[in-house]
């Protein structure tokens, strides 16, 4: 039997089979678009077929036992353009599997062995690609299946870009599914990868098939200078609940704030018989680097503005000295969050992490300055340049070394009589809350400059700080968070996460043909919406030929890619606000079945009557209520046949409590803040325990192993085969210059290191030889 086919397209045929025999029989327009690992066999007979489009004779063709792929004749193009996709990535079943088979699904059973492609039922995944961290395996030189996950990419001709960033990974598994790298001047690239924050008249830019995996002003959340003014803010607005950021001042506008802290914490500490912490009080990070850089300490006892530079800005905060320990050294967890729309905000958290490790142990009366990075800061960026650092080399081991997957660190706080559990529900709710403090501004931003929904997409790094009392602390938010495979467990961590996170960014199915004739006239609908002159700017004239296209195109136009009217060009090509918001509901639902590991913490069953307290008011849309109404709400109410329960509803069934509904989320908040209070599930007050009992068995996923026994992993990323590593000739020849250039840069290190190398005299060098 011949499996893992991928896509299919099969008019009125007999099933495939191949029963110890050297060939089949299948029907007269059979056609595989781009198969990989499938055998091809020859036909059985040489009967005079007809041409199911011309009605004339057509003979069948003998195709011999080959890896290959097959290219439709063109009317077999016409008719597979009107037929759905049946499955992609899945195998072939046998016949007798057929009695089984389900009437939902997109295969009937005409006759014995026969197979029809159902016009009616349409498969929603099968529109948008899917990614898989196994695609990496077979990628490299020496796969033996090469193409299995390239054929629909290069079918396509999908492609990518990369801005001010080279992440590795990134290509990777981009070439891996068969997209091809454009340069940075293309503009009708499928995904859009910047490291850097983009300009909102760039995102004006975007198409409605096009991704981007930023949103505007997201830099509020990932700067740290507004992430801590931000919440801040809230904290003034909402009170305690936003109380998960240490005391901070920002220079140097407050620096005689700052001043005046340095002075009541020293007399506090004076009066109260205290020693002031080494090696410092508070700890200066510049509020817009990375990976540890200028980060030191500052003790009031030797403060000056010498000490502090008033040059700037500078984020001086507080230093948390009373650390949760792991094997008596401190770290912290890096949490990855993917957001897929601010407003209605919908975010996600990575079922795994990383727990960071300090290469030396935490001791605070140490007096070496030499070695105060190593102790009390947990950058892997710093600590592997230390001689103690340990690097895990091994996949079968989570927690050796100084770096660690989040799930081995809970499983070590469990094992010393915490409530892991609980922690992370009080890490989803910083996030939460986090994401919260700038929905105003981004969704602000996104009103004006975002003109199509779910174009956008993004991934922080939330590094979080755990302290004695297992209650988190907000450090930053990083923007485009390291993607480095530095270590096994990084790579096999990563390779899934960017495959869950680019599932979750819905990347549709649209060949490049279908692009080039559609981008025309979108781009004059844009610049008509915007030109008040125009007499009829909703107008909007399409060539024939592409309406015609669009018309028997099935793969990737659904009504949340574009809109059908943009075909009669009746109305708008821009769909308006309530339009946008119906196609975030129909993708926030297609995300269900695409998260992969991921963990959705908001919306969920009792989110928004928990946080609907602390939220800003945006507007009369209420677009966050009427989501959880529509995502929540029905699905609870169809699956348990009209009846809610009022630990997943909102509002409305929480006023049927006891307590009302914003009583019940100031006792929520306060769950979540009095860490010392509260330490494990069964001390939460009953009322609450209700509410958050679903989230607490969920977050029962971060403490499960990402390895299982037995299977084998890959150590590192693969070296992509020459024809894979698909990229236009402008893409190529920049990547050309760049490799001539580092070259040259590295013969300039190496001339002017053996230059600054000291001389030997002559009398020790003739000793040596």
């Amino acid at each position: 039997m011949i499996v893992d086919t991928i896509l299919y397209f099969i008019y009125s045929p007999k099933i495939i089979r191949n029963e110890a025999q050297k060939c089949v029989e299948v029907g007269p327009a059979f056609s595989f678009l781009e198969c990989s690992i499938i055998q091809i066999y020859q036909f059985s007979d040489s009967r005079n077929l007809c041409d199911p489009f011309t009605n004339r004779p057509r003979k069948r063709r003998r195709l011999y036992c080959k890896k290959l792929k097959l290219l439709p004749d063109n009317y077999l193009e016409q008719y597979c353009a009107d037929l759905e996709v049946i499955n992609i990535m899945a195998p072939i079943r046998p016949v007798e599997e057929l009695a089984s088979c389900p009437q939902s699904q997109a295969v009937e059973e005409n006759d014995v062995g026969d197979y029809l492609v159902s016009r009616t039922k349409k498969v929603r995944n099968s529109d948008y690609m899917l990614f898989s961290s196994d695609a990496l395996t077979h990628i490299s030189c020496d796969s033996k299946a090469s193409e299995k996950y390239t054929w629909l990419g290069e079918r396509l001709r999908l492609t990518f870009k990369m801005m001010r960033s080279d992440s590795r990974l990134i290509r990777t598994m981009c070439h891996s599914h068969g997209f091809m790298q454009c340069s940075n001047k293309n503009p009708t690239v499928n995904i859009i990868w910047m490291g850097a924050p983009v300009k909102s008249i760039k995102m004006r830019e975007l198409m409605p098939w096009q991704r981007l995996n930023q949103f505007p002003r997201s830099t509020e959340i990932t700067k740290k200078d507004r992430l801590y003014e931000n919440i801040e803010r809230s904290k003034s607005i909402f009170g305690e609940a936003f109380d998960f950021i240490p005391e901070f001042y920002v220079t140097p506008r407050e620096n005689k704030n700052m001043e005046l802290a340095f002075e009541r914490v020293t007399r506090e500490i004076k009066e109260a018989g205290g020693e002031l912490c080494f090696p410092g009080e508070f700890i200066v990070k510049p509020t817009n680097s990375r990976q540890g850089k200028g980060i030191f300490f500052a003790n009031s006892v030797s403060f000056s503005m010498v000490d502090i530079p008033a040059e700037g800005p500078l984020l001086v905060s507080r230093y948390l000295k009373d650390p949760y320990l792991v094997n008596n050294h401190k770290f912290d967890l890096r949490i990855y969050v993917a957001v897929t729309s601010f407003y209605p905000l919908v975010c996600y958290v990575y079922s795994e992490g990383l727990a960071r490790l300090a290469s030396q142990p935490y001791d605070t009366s140490a007096s070496s300055s030499e070695s105060n990075e190593f102790v009390h800061l947990t950058n892997y960026s710093i600590n592997k340049n230390s001689t103690s650092f340990v690097r895990n080399e091994s996949m079968s081991s989570e927690d050796l070394g100084h770096k660690w997957t989040l799930g081995a660190l809970l499983r070590y706080v469990e094992n010393e009589g915490k409530d892991a559990k609980l922690l992370m529900l009080r890490i989803e709710d910083l996030i939460v809350k986090s994401l919260l403090s700038i929905q105003n501004s981004v969704a602000t931003a996104s009103r004006t400059t975002l003109r199509f929904a779910s174009t956008n997409f993004e991934l922080f790094g939330f590094d979080v700080l755990v302290d004695q009392a297992l209650k988190p602390w907000l450090l930053e938010v990083n923007l485009s968070p390291s993607l480095a495979c530095d270590a096994p467990l990084d790579s096999l961590l990563k390779t899934r996460l960017i495959a869950d996170l680019l599932n979750l960014a819905c990347i549709p199915l649209l060949d490049k043909k279908i692009i080039d004739s559609v981008t025309p006239a979108l781009k004059k609908s844009m610049n008509s919406a915007q030109d008040t002159e125009s007499s009829d700017p909703d107008e909007v004239e399409l060539d024939p030929q592409c309406a015609k296209t669009l018309k028997r195109r099935p793969v990737g136009l659904k009504r949340s890619v574009l809109n059908k009217k943009i075909v009669s060009g009746a109305a708008s090509i821009i769909p308006n606000n309530e339009k946008k918001f119906e196609q975030i509901v129909r993708k926030v639902e297609l995300e269900e079945g695409r998260r992969g590991d991921f963990i959705r913490v908001f919306p969920r069953n009792g989110s928004f009557g928990m946080y609907s307290p602390v939220m800003e008011d945006l507007g009369s849309d209420d677009y966050d209520e009427r989501l959880f109404d529509e995502v929540i709400l029905k699905k609870n109410t169809k699956n348990s046949s009209g009846h809610v329960s009022p630990s997943t509803s909102s509002a409305s069934s929480s006023t049927s409590s006891s307590m009302h509904i914003e009583d019940l989320s100031d006792l929520f908040h306060d769950v979540m803040m009095q860490c010392n209070k509260y330490p494990t599930l069964a001390d939460v007050p009953i009322e609450i325990r209700e509410i958050i009992s679903p989230w607490y068995e969920e977050a029962s996923e971060y403490t499960k192993k990402i390895t299982q026994e037995g299977e084998t992993y890959a150590c590192k990323l693969p070296v992509i085969r020459s024809t894979a590593r698909l990229r236009t000739k402008s893409c190529a020849e920049f990547y050309e210059v760049r490799k001539v250039q580092m070259a040259k840069k590295k013969e300039a290190e190496a001339a002017a290191a053996k230059e600054n190398e000291p001389a030997v005299p002559h009398s020790i060098a003739a000793k040596r030889v």
